[in-house]
């Protein structure tokens, strides 16, 4: 009679990715934790040195999950939710469009269009003029809330979408925010769930991954939220949108090389 064999754990992360990914990590949900969003487009374009785009993003996507739901009790009850409830139909449409491509699109061209993507997005910050913005008709909820679900699925980075709309919908900072936190955690649970759907999360190494990340995560939302409350915040978002330009322009040039 053979021995019973037990099937193989899942291979934890090898000790030069946890080298690279931990402080990655760390300084995302640091971002995180002072702005409201910016997780993965500090972490991914970093990770993606070492790891494949299609394991990054589902992988943050669960972190980020926790975290939101970590977030969402700090700002109190003052969540606008006529706001929530107009950009969740398209969320959901643009989470799914996304997924769809995230699976269906070569690495190299995931990792040319996440540092492309992220360096557009740091270069528009720099340039950001301090004109006060416009307000928003409602019917705009569609294509933020489309486009926003669309980056969120591909990049993890759609929080910069959903902030634009409500920063032109709301005056209110504390409603800005404790809106922008809800909209986050079910951006982070549509990710989870399609994700889950795709069968990702059967992947053990990625759930190492995502597991090993949990410490920096929890110490990085706390370094955040003390800088939030001592540091200026748009030096720090300038320093962010220069440390976002090389991130993003060496993952781009790696991707070109091939």
């Amino acid at each position: 009679m053979e021995a019973a064999t037990i099937g193989p754990m899942p291979d934890m992360p090898e000790l030069f990715t946890l080298l690279v990914a931990e402080p990655a990590a760390l300084l995302g949900y640091a971002v995180f934790g002072m702005v409201g969003f910016g997780t993965t487009l500090v972490a991914a374009p970093v990770l993606a040195h070492v790891l494949p785009v299609s394991t990054v993003i589902p992988a943050l996507a669960l972190t980020d999950f926790i975290a939101s739901w970590v977030s969402r009790s700090r700002p109190g009850g003052h969540v606008v939710k006529a706001e929530l409830w107009r950009l969740l139909p398209a969320m959901f449409v643009g989470s799914a469009l996304g997924a769809a491509i995230l699976f269906a699109v070569p690495v190299r061209a995931l990792m040319l269009l996440l540092g492309a993507f992220v360096m557009l997005y740091a270069l528009n910050g720099l340039r950001r003029g301090k004109a006060p913005p416009t307000a928003l008709s409602p019917r705009w909820a569609w294509w933020f809330g489309g486009a926003g679900g669309m980056l969120s699925a591909l990049f993890g980075a759609g929080g910069w979408v959903y902030a634009i709309y409500l920063s032109r919908r709301l005056t209110d900072p504390v409603q800005v925010r404790s809106t922008q936190i809800a909209v986050l955690t079910v951006s982070s649970s549509i990710r989870v769930g399609l994700f889950a759907v795709a069968g990702r999360y059967f992947d053990g190494a990625l759930l190492a991954l995502a597991l090993a990340l949990l410490p920096a995560m929890a110490l990085g939302l706390w370094l955040g939220h003390r800088i939030a409350r001592r540091m200026d915040r748009s030096r720090f978002l300038q320093a962010l949108y220069g440390v976002l330009l090389l991130t993003g322009g060496s993952l781009l040039a790696r991707a070109l090389r091939g």
